[in-house]
C-alpha cells in the first residue's frame, strides 16, 4: 500500500485502491484512449517515474510495470474488448453509414502503354553525341580531322570524398556512439524476427530504447535516411507515434524484412563509425609529428637558421634554371 501510495504521489492519481484500473491509471475515462493517445500517455508517466528510480527502485520498479501491463492490453483490440467486459463498460455501437458510390471500372490502357509501364527502366534519347569531330590544332599546310570520343562516362568525375574539418570528425564520432548504443537496445524486438512485446517487462525495455533512439537519431542524419537506405526501416518505425502497437501487428514476413534491416543498418553504422576513427587516427599523427618539430626546433634554435637556409638556395636554384 506504501508503494501505491508513492506512486499515486508521483503520477498525480487521486487517492483510493492500489492497484487502480488501466484507464484510471493512465488518467483516461473508462473506455477512452485510442492507441496513439495511451502510448503518449505511458511515455509521459515514465519519465515521470523515471527520477524517483534510484532512491525508491522498488516503486518505481512497480508503477513502470502497472504501466507496461496497462499498455499491452489497452492497445491490443482482443485483450481490451475482453478488459472492457470484465469492467462492465459496454461496447462502442455501431455506427450506419451510407454506401459510397461505387466508381466504374477502369478502361484498360492500351497494349503498347501497357508494355511500357512493365518496363523495368525508361528508355530515353540520348542528351549527349557519342564522339566530336575537332580540327587538329597542330597542322599547319591543310586541316586534318580528328576524331576524338569522349565517353560520357570519362567526362563525369568521380564525387570527391567530403572534406571535414576535426570539430566535425569528433562530434560525428561521438554521435554515432549514442545512435550505435540505441541501434543495440532495439535488437531484442527489432533485430529478432520472433515474436516481440510478449510480456510487461519488454514492453518497458523497447519503450526505454524508443526514447533513447528518438533522442539519438536525429545527430546521425549524415549516415542514416530513410528507405531504401540500410535502416530507413527501423528509423520510420522508431518515429512512429504508435511504434509498440505497429510492431506488434507486423506479418512475420515483415519482421524478418525489419530484423534484415536493422542488420544493414548495424553494419552500416560500424562501417561509419570505423572510417571516422581512421580520420581521427590520422590527425592524431599529424599532430604528434607538428608537437616533436616543435620540440625540435625549440631544442635546438640553430635548425632554424638552417632550414631558412636551405629553402633560400633551393629557391634560387628554381629561379636559376628558369
Amino acid at each position: 500500500m506504501e508503494l501505491g501510495i508513492a506512486i499515486r504521489g508521483w503520477l498525480g492519481l487521486p487517492p483510493g485502491v492500489w492497484p487502480p484500473d488501466h484507464y484510471a491509471l493512465l488518467g483516461f475515462a473508462p473506455g477512452e484512449g485510442d492507441v496513439g493517445e495511451i502510448e503518449a500517455r505511458v511515455l509521459d508517466r515514465m519519465e515521470l517515474l523515471r527520477p524517483h528510480q534510484i532512491r525508491h527502485p522498488e516503486a518505481v520498479t512497480e508503477g513502470m510495470n502497472r504501466l507496461a501491463q496497462a499498455l499491452v492490453c489497452l492497445t491490443d483490440p482482443v485483450t481490451r474488448a475482453a478488459y472492457d467486459r470484465h469492467l462492465g463498460i459496454a461496447p462502442a455501437p455501431f455506427e450506419v453509414v451510407d454506401d459510397e458510390p461505387i466508381e466504374p471500372p477502369l478502361e484498360p490502357a492500351p497494349r503498347s502503354a501497357a508494355r511500357l509501364q512493365n518496363l523495368p527502366y525508361e528508355v530515353v534519347a540520348d542528351d549527349e553525341p557519342f564522339g566530336e569531330v575537332l580540327p587538329d590544332e597542330r597542322a599547319e599546310t591543310r586541316p586534318v580531322a580528328v576524331a576524338r570520343i569522349v565517353s560520357s562516362a570519362q567526362a563525369r568525375r568521380a564525387p570527391k570524398p567530403p572534406k571535414l574539418k576535426r570539430r566535425t570528425i569528433y562530434r560525428r564520432l561521438a554521435a554515432l556512439r549514442r545512435v550505435s548504443r540505441a541501434w543495440d537496445a532495439l535488437r531484442p524486438v527489432l533485430g529478432t524476427p520472433g515474436e516481440p512485446l510478449a510480456t510487461p517487462v519488454a514492453v518497458f525495455a523497447f519503450l526505454q530504447a524508443l526514447t533513447d533512439a528518438r533522442v539519438a537519431f536525429p545527430g546521425a542524419a549524415f549516415v542514416l535516411g530513410p528507405a531504401p537506405q540500410p535502416g530507413g526501416l527501423v528509423l520510420a518505425l522508431v518515429r512512429e507515434a504508435s511504434a509498440p502497437g505497429t510492431v506488434r501487428g507486423l506479418l512475420p514476413s515483415q519482421r524478418e524484412a525489419v530484423a534484415q534491416d536493422w542488420h544493414r543498418g548495424h553494419v552500416l553504422l560500424q562501417r561509419e563509425r570505423a572510417a571516422l576513427r581512421k580520420l581521427t587516427r590520422r590527425l592524431r599523427r599529424g599532430r604528434t609529428c607538428r608537437a616533436q618539430l616543435g620540440r625540435l626546433l625549440r631544442a635546438v634554435p640553430e635548425l632554424v637558421l638552417v632550414l631558412l637556409a636551405a629553402l633560400l638556395l633551393l629557391g634560387a636554384a628554381i629561379v636559376r634554371h628558369r
